[in-house]
């Protein structure tokens, strides 16, 4: 046998791409994917980079081991052996989910890692949803998944309209309609996406088999739509039953109605929103949700937060809240500030304030108070009203209130301002 190529290849890079390119010296046989397409290899290259390969070639016995890997593709599984072989990721498109999931399955850690590196570097709305899938199943790929939950928020209804939404797993769409914050006009894009996902749904082997189409509309929020918003959208699709949409309706409609709202459906009356701050209702009168994250550590270090600032009868108003303690209690604060535009112009005006607290378990938990004050510029710059103690801490931070959802809390707020 002639070595002149031994001799003539002056780095390992180089000589092992000969031995992947020509096969000399191979010793052992794999017999690939469902057809059992033979391919040759070199046991001790193959032993070094997987575990799983190892074990099966170590177990065959034989001098020339002949395995069977009827879990992987041809084409996947020569990707596999060009990484394993020459150190490069051979994958694009689909194929680099296919690799990925190879590597996980043969307990290759290092490709794993270079696969989400390349599928999170050319994360698309296409992909994204099939991206998720994959990094949700896997310990391995928390990176990859928070930056999928970004884009699925970011850029949801872009998502939403490609073609890809309608051939996503079902546990996947549902993830994506439980995000808290996501980038859609109202949820009545959500309805319009589940009537469409439902004419379509993919047949893929999702974990959950407990999941149904009913489980991705129990995470819209139907509370947060007028009625005649929610008149409009249930118009136009099929997925929901009559007899749900008219339960939904009268619960829209008035928070007094005896009509039972459906079991499993989101109680939230807020609408999703990149700020901390959601518009319902504007001019004369302002009505806004004003959502409070982490709300257990900022109340153990006495801490303040405020919302984003609205604008109404040409002044800037926002929300803050602190913790102050008496007598031993500790209770939290809210209070509404008036910005004049200008320091020195002596200004009034009389507004009706109302706070309330949201809690999941329904609308006639909500812990509220309200007051009319004349919010004078002379006080101060900035002046504010509100309750130095609106509710004590330990009821705050109770569950059996409901008041926390995701570790923080939301107000209703309303404001009505004379001219």
């Amino acid at each position: 046998m002639s070595t002149s190529w031994q001799s003539e290849m002056t780095d390992s890079k180089s000589r092992l791409k000969h031995l992947f390119d020509t096969k000399v010296l191979a010793d052992c046989t794999l017999l690939v994917g469902k057809e059992k397409q033979p391919v040759t290899g070199h046991k001790i290259i193959l032993s070094a980079a997987s575990s799983v390969l190892h074990q099966k070639l170590e177990t065959d016995g034989a001098d020339q081991p002949k395995v069977t890997l009827p879990d992987v593709e041809p084409e996947i599984f020569q990707s596999m052996l060009k990484y394993i072989y020459l150190d490069s990721l051979d994958g694009t498109g689909n194929t680099v989910f296919g690799l990925a999931a190879a590597a996980k399955a043969y307990q290759m850690p290092h490709l794993l890692k270079k696969c989400c590196e390349y599928i999170s570097q050319n994360l698309t709305v296409k992909n994204v949803l099939q991206a998720y899938s994959f990094a949700n199943d896997s310990n391995d790929a928390e990176d990859l998944k928070k930056k999928c939950e970004t884009m699925m928020r970011t850029e949801t209804k872009a998502v939403l309209a490609d073609s890809s939404f309608e051939e996503a797993c079902l546990d996947v769409v549902v993830a994506l309609f439980s995000q808290e914050v996501l980038e859609i006009d109202s949820e009545l894009d959500l309805l319009e996406a589940a009537d469409r996902y439902a004419k379509h749904i993919s047949k893929c082997d999702y974990a959950n088999k407990d999941l149904s189409i009913r489980s991705i509309l129990e995470k819209i929020r139907f509370l947060s739509l007028t009625p005649e918003e929610f008149e409009k959208g249930r118009a136009s699709t099929t997925i929901l039953a009559s007899s749900e949409a008219c339960a939904i309706l009268a619960n829209i409609a008035s928070d007094k109605t005896t009509v039972p709202f459906p079991e499993g459906f989101s109680l939230r009356r807020d609408p999703r929103t990149t700020s901390n701050v959601s518009i319902i209702k504007l001019m004369p009168e302002v009505k806004f949700q004003f959502k409070v994250d982490d709300i257990e550590n900022l109340a153990n270090k006495m801490g303040k937060a405020w919302s984003s600032k609205c604008k109404l009868q040409n002044l800037k108003w926002k929300i803050g809240i602190q913790f102050s303690v008496e007598d031993s209690v500790k209770y939290l604060g809210i209070f509404a500030y008036s910005i004049w535009e200008s320091e020195t112009e002596k200004k009034s005006c009389k507004a009706e304030v109302e706070f309330s607290l949201v809690s999941t378990k329904n609308e006639k938990s909500m812990f509220s108070d309200k007051f009319t004050q004349t919010f004078d510029s002379t006080r101060s710059a900035t002046p504010n009203w509100g309750y130095k103690k609106f509710i004590e801490v330990s009821k705050l931070l109770d569950p059996t209130e409901h008041y926390i959802v995701d570790g923080g809390i939301t107000f209703q707020v309303y404001i009505k301002v004379d001219e």
